[in-house]
């Protein structure tokens, strides 16, 4: 199977203390893979690695079997867990605004992502649920092939969540790929292909999400208690 990223022994320390220790792993075209870990456990870290916002220490990261460059970063799309929309633009502004960076944005696609927001109520203004769901639109809007979503919906209240996930993963095609660091682990896990569990900077567990259940009888959330135990919420 091809593999649209691949991740070979990357490693970052911040302030003296590893954050990432040759990490290996890689994402399939077409997948949707929940990146899950305590707080604590490198998920930001290597999301902002990824998408060169943070230089690594050592190891590779491959984007089609090529290292990311200039002309690679367009086609990695990235989401912190703030919006970085200008707070004085209004939601109408502010979507002229970023198609202006990104004018291959699909505006359809952003509308069955984001849902109906207040077009003339300020970025500032909105209530978190709401800049997520403007964030995320945005995101999955663009001609991308990797999409990096850090923290995506925390403010989203479950139903609004299980409707926009599910928007989320209609939105994907077969030559791009989702990682998606996130607690919710029980509200994600419908739409999970792959899951990567990071602990202390490490990949601990690599696996498709069916085959814990076919070849352990556990769902991604159970494996996610038996390894960190705790709850994945």
């Amino acid at each position: 199977m091809d593999r649209l990223l691949e991740i070979n022994g990357l490693s970052k320390s911040l302030d003296g203390q590893i954050v990432l220790g040759a990490c290996h792993f890689s994402l399939t075209p077409g997948h949707i893979t929940g990146l899950l870990g305590p707080n604590g456990a490198g998920k930001s870290t290597l999301l902002r690695t990824i998408a060169g916002l943070l230089r690594p220490d050592g190891g590779e990261i491959l984007l089609h079997g090529r290292p990311i460059g200039r002309r690679e970063r367009p086609r990695v799309a990235y989401m912190a867990d703030q919006t970085q929309l200008p707070h004085d633009l209004t939601v109408r502004r502010a979507i002229r605004w970023y198609r202006d960076l990104f004018p291959d944005l699909d505006l359809d696609r952003f509308q069955a992502v984001s849902g109906s927001l207040p077009e003339r109520e300020l970025v500032s203004r909105l209530s978190k649920g709401q800049a997520e769901r403007l964030d995320l639109g945005l995101l999955l809007a663009r001609d991308a092939d990797l999409y990096l979503l850090d923290e995506p919906l925390g403010g989203v209240d479950p139903v609004e969540r299980a409707k926009i996930l599910s928007a989320a993963a209609g939105a994907m095609e077969d030559h791009n790929a989702l990682l998606m660091a996130t607690h919710l682990v029980h509200d994600i896990e419908p739409i999970l292909d792959d899951v990567l569990f990071l602990r202390a900077g490490y990949v601990v567990l690599s696996a498709s999400a069916e085959g814990l259940r076919q070849r352990e009888g556990v769902s991604v959330e159970e494996k996610y208690m038996e390894v960190f135990g705790g709850g994945g919420r």
